[in-house]
């Protein structure tokens, strides 16, 4: 559905674009990284949403990690939400909208409920090596659970299903599902034994003349690369965002709701690791009504990176659908040098719908600037992660966004 009632607001995406009574609105969508399981956490972003909303956003994405709300693992909610919806209705309040996200893998700053691998320890993904993974690539060292894994995939639904169905009487712009679904960038996953059964069901269905399951690890060099087993992983990866957004949609149940999911487009030597093969993770991306596009700045030769927009206008043409094209973190405050702005933003004015733009973290951090980082929604993050200093100016790449916001909405609306 296109169209919604959104805290009393008629609001519809026509074109890939979002317009609220009739109007065009460029959203101006801050993530501010928090437990939202935690109270006195709430209390301080609450605090803090009148300068938010002074500074022009207009919709705050709430990123809930399953292990701040469920502390068995079997996706039930433990934790005491009333201080989440009192937040959801202060940003209401404060004339913004509220979108939900969660975080229920283990890479990139994600973790799992400890009761979950104490009642599941075998769920671990296992790389072509025959190793347990962890989180090497971004060194958070959390374990990677198998995305092959049924318990895994239950629990985590669980969780899905579970925090949708409380909050179900809120309105949300959009729900998302985990950040940039991939396996992972820096070794090849997943070898594990639920990953044999999930691929040889798949070769009778599918391709019956698929290479053979390898038996020994290191796995061969030839099966890891094989065409076929990288179509499966494909497949597989974007069932796993496809059912984790019908399991968004059971916990609404009759109350219709948006699904944007992340495409990561990144360095093309790892994308293969990544997600086997990324067109035909795409042609089989179905139930997201939004694509958050990841990398739209090609952090290695540090310009525009064209080949992620590319391959999701070849599937739109290709398939005929209506995708939302923007970004999943325009900028965050560590990656990003102010003289790389102007590029990176016309970037994505001239590839995206223009739906809005999304800053990673909007919320400040209060600590110590002479520490290293801090622990926030459970993980460690590099101090300088906020695109905010601690008094609420912006950094430098940030300042480029807030003080020329005019002259970028003139642009845009000018496109």
């Amino acid at each position: 559905m296109k169209t919604r009632i959104i805290n009393g607001k008629k609001c519809e995406l026509k074109g890939g674009r979002l317009y609220i009574d009739g109007v065009w609105t460029f959203m101006k969508t801050g993530k501010p990284l928090r437990d939202y399981g935690n109270k006195e956490q709430i209390e301080e972003l609450i605090s803090h949403l009148p300068i938010l909303a002074k500074k022009g956003y207009t919709n705050l994405a709430l990123n809930c990690y399953w292990h701040h709300f469920d502390f068995v693992g079997d996706g039930t909610i433990s934790a005491d939400i009333e201080p989440l919806r009192r937040l959801i209705d202060a940003i209401n309040a404060n004339g913004m909208f509220a979108s939900l996200s969660v975080e229920t893998y283990g890479v990139g700053g994600g973790t799992l409920p400890a009761g979950f691998w104490k009642a599941y320890p075998n769920a671990v993904a296992v790389d072509s090596n025959g190793e347990k993974a962890s989180d090497t690539e971004y060194a958070y060292a959390s374990v990677v659970p198998s995305l092959y894994d049924e318990d895994y995939l239950r629990c985590s639904r669980n969780f899905i299903r579970n925090l949708s169905k409380a909050l179900s009487d809120k309105d949300f712009l959009y729900c998302e599902t985990t950040v940039e679904p991939q396996y992972m960038g820096s070794r090849y996953l997943d070898y594990s034994d639920a990953a044999k059964k999930a691929y040889e069901a798949w070769c009778d269905k599918n391709c019956k003349f698929a290479p053979k399951f390898p038996e020994t690890f290191p796995a061969p060099e030839e099966f890891v690369n094989d065409v076929s087993w990288n179509v499966f992983r494909a497949h597989w990866l974007a069932d796993w965002v496809n059912n984790d957004a019908r399991a968004y949609r059971e916990g609404f149940g009759e109350k219709p709701v948006w699904i944007a999911s992340d495409y990561l487009d990144a360095n093309e030597k790892t994308m293969c690791a990544r997600m086997g093969s990324p067109m035909n993770f795409l042609l089989n991306l179905v139930e997201p009504d939004i694509l958050q596009v990841n990398w739209t700045w090609h952090f290695d030769d540090r310009h525009p990176n064209a080949k992620a927009y590319a391959r999701v206008r070849e599937v739109m043409n290709a398939t005929k659908r209506d995708w939302v094209i923007t970004e999943h973190m325009t900028i965050n405050g560590t990656d990003y040098f102010p003289h790389e702005m102007e590029a990176l933003l016309r970037n994505t004015i001239e590839n995206s719908t223009n739906f809005g733009w999304e800053f990673v973290d909007v919320a400040v951090d209060n600590v110590d600037p002479s520490q290293e980082g801090v622990v926030i929604a459970g993980s460690f993050k590099p101090l300088n992660f906020s695109v905010y200093n601690n008094d609420w100016s912006p950094k430098p790449s940030m300042a480029i966004v807030d003080d020329r916001w005019d002259e970028w909405m003139s642009i845009i609306k000018n496109k």
